[in-house]
């Protein structure tokens, strides 16, 4: 509420009470006159039932008694119109008092119609760029500009967090990925039953219980493909990639990791990987999209 509505408001609220507080003085009082008309005190009744005066005069005119009647009539109604008035302009005053509802959700300033309702769920961000080879780039090429990426940024700023694409020279068991990165932050595998079975990716928060369920999860679609094969070689191929899935085969082949461009160049060092394609400072999954190098392509 305004605060300069409140003085008038204020003032308003004391002139009803103040007219309220007359009338009940005037209601008394004319309740003591109605019960002063019919007592010995002001006036005695003759012999012959006729009110008279207090001073022993004739008796009380009539109007006299209506006009007291009256009075106290109207007093009654205006006090009734007074309380009428006072509970309306309390109700007014506290309406105002309370304001807008807390629990009422405002459309933020400057938000045009067609905004998005609030709690409207997001759609998926795209990815804003690619880390990975590209098309038609030999396997050479993509190894000698990715090593030259990472050892640039590595030397110009050797403590930032990076995330990278990590492509092995062979496939591996979850068991050998989780040691071999268990120094590092996995955000995400790739895998395929070698050596033409399709590509998977799997977002990784838990190292083994993710990608534990990424390997049901693709052994379950490959037993799907087995009762929806058209051919005996089709229905075998399937059948022979959920059961690989599921002895946790030697199927993992990439990984990305987060960690210092110096840590990631370390990396480079190992043995077991092939390249280590950094995504430029600052972006993140899922801005950007990685692509792994398989080990069969040269």
């Amino acid at each position: 509420m305004d605060d300069a509505a409140l003085p008038p408001v204020t003032r308003a609220l004391e002139r009803v009470c103040g007219n309220l507080a007359t009338a009940g003085a005037r209601l008394r009082l004319g309740i003591l006159r109605a019960q002063g008309d019919g007592a010995e005190g002001p006036g005695v009744a003759d012999g012959a039932g006729g009110a008279r005066d207090a001073g022993g005069g004739g008796p009380v005119p009539p109007v006299f008694r209506g006009s007291a009647t009256a009075s106290l009539l109207g007093s009654v109604l205006r006090l009734l119109a007074l309380v009428l008035v006072v509970l309306i302009v309390v109700g007014a005053v506290s309406t105002m008092l309370r304001g807008t509802d807390p629990g009422e959700h405002l459309p933020a300033a400057g938000s045009g119609a067609g905004s998005a309702p609030s709690g409207t769920a997001a759609g998926p961000v795209e990815p804003t760029a690619v880390v990975g080879p590209l098309a038609g780039d030999s396997a050479a090429e993509y190894l000698a500009i990715a090593r030259s990426e990472l050892e640039s940024l590595a030397r110009a700023a050797p403590a930032t967090d990076l995330y990278a694409v990590v492509s092995l020279a062979g496939y591996r068991t979850p068991t050998d990925l989780r040691q071999m990165f268990a120094a590092y932050r996995l955000t995400e595998v790739f895998f395929r039953v070698p050596p033409d079975g399709a590509d998977t990716s799997a977002t990784v928060r838990d190292p083994v219980a993710d990608i534990e369920a990424a390997f049901d999860s693709a052994a379950d679609t490959a037993e799907t493909r087995v009762h929806e094969a058209t051919g005996a070689a089709d229905a075998e191929a399937a059948n022979r990639a959920a059961v690989a899935l599921r002895a946790r085969c030697a199927c993992l082949f990439a990984a990305v990791v987060r960690a210092p461009a110096a840590r990631l160049l370390e990396l480079t060092r190992e043995e077991q990987v092939r390249v280590v394609d950094p995504a430029p400072p600052g972006l993140m999954p899922p801005a950007v999209s990685f692509v792994p190098l398989e080990p069969e392509r040269t």
